[in-house]
């Protein structure tokens, strides 16, 4: 039985919390990357200031509805450059604001040190801020990689909420959205239906087509109640269940099974007398040329006692 007190607790902190901050674990799979993108979309729509942020690439599909707002940072306060230097070579940094409303940071090297390779600078943001945090899929912090790395300090300081498909338990947070389902997007639809968030058709769609690839078509897998109440939850927001594809039967070309010969022109037959010549009767043996008997002519009866008629 779900623990009743974690649940409302959990509905608090997303219905007060102003900001959140979506983290996908590094080199997440299509379907961590369609529930965190939805849960982030959902957020950005109902009102709130999201961001979503994932530790290295993410190498799926681009047209996935919120893949390209996933950054490789959370940090939105501070401004970061950075560039390759040594600091034996740096004599001092200095800024100035001028008139023209135009910030210039000075970076002095000492005498016959090289200079700063500009092909080197890098722009970058540090100092994350958020009212609320989620992650998806990580048994610990130290999972998120350069993210947490980054924000430290904040993250453990921060109330997260810990999504996860398996029921294992978590020592960073004890606010816990964990249920053994097929999929993060079958986890994050009921999310959605049993917290009373609205969602549009698309992020509904990419849901519904996540749930049915990862139970091959409800085929296979942990298919309960919640699965059908995800997929009801999904049509009734403006999602189509996905179209079968046709199976298509390749056609072959059947060849007769007897190859009629090539017709060729026949020459004519010759005429019979010529192409056989009958010998004359005074040329024929003595046994040829002799009457036939009379009796030869005649029907031969047989009897049972041997006698021929």
């Amino acid at each position: 039985m779900e623990d009743q007190n974690n649940s409302s607790t959990i509905k608090n902190l997303v219905d007060t919390a102003k900001s959140v901050i979506v983290i996908l674990p590094p080199d997440p799979g299509k379907d961590l990357v369609v529930a965190a993108t939805s849960l982030h979309l959902a957020f950005k729509e109902s009102g709130k200031t999201s961001q979503i942020g994932c530790g290295s690439e993410v190498h799926v599909d681009p047209q996935i509805a919120g893949v390209s707002e996933i950054a490789d940072t959370i940090g939105s306060r501070n401004l970061v450059i950075s560039f390759d230097y040594q600091e034996d070579d740096l004599e001092k940094v200095d800024y100035d604001v001028r008139d023209d409303g135009k910030f210039y940071l000075l970076v002095k090297p000492k005498a016959g040190a090289p200079v700063p390779d500009v092909h080197t600078v890098k722009y970058s943001y540090s100092g994350a801020t958020a009212d609320l945090v989620i992650t998806l899929g990580i048994n610990s912090l130290e999972e998120l990689g350069k993210i947490y790395a980054d924000e430290k300090k904040f993250l453990d300081s921060s109330p997260i909420i810990s999504f996860n498909n398996s029921l294992r338990p978590v020592a960073f947070t004890s606010h816990v959205y964990h249920k053994a389902l097929n999929s993060f997007s079958e986890l994050v639809t009921v999310f959605f239906e049993e917290f009373n968030l609205s969602v549009n058709p698309a992020i509904s769609q990419n849901l519904l087509a996540n749930i049915y690839e990862s139970t091959a078509n409800l085929t296979t897998g942990r298919l309960t109640t919640d699965t059908f109440s995800a997929i009801a939850f999904l049509m009734r927001s403006g999602a189509q269940l996905p179209v079968k594809q046709s199976v298509r039967t390749p056609h072959f070309s059947q060849p007769p099974f007897f190859e009629p010969p090539e017709t060729t022109e026949t020459p004519p037959l010759a005429p019979v007398d010529d192409a056989i010549p009958l010998p004359e009767e005074e040329n024929l043996p003595a046994e040829q040329t002799a009457p036939v008997p009379s009796d030869w002519s005649k029907p031969k009866i047989f009897r049972v006692n041997g006698k021929t008629d």
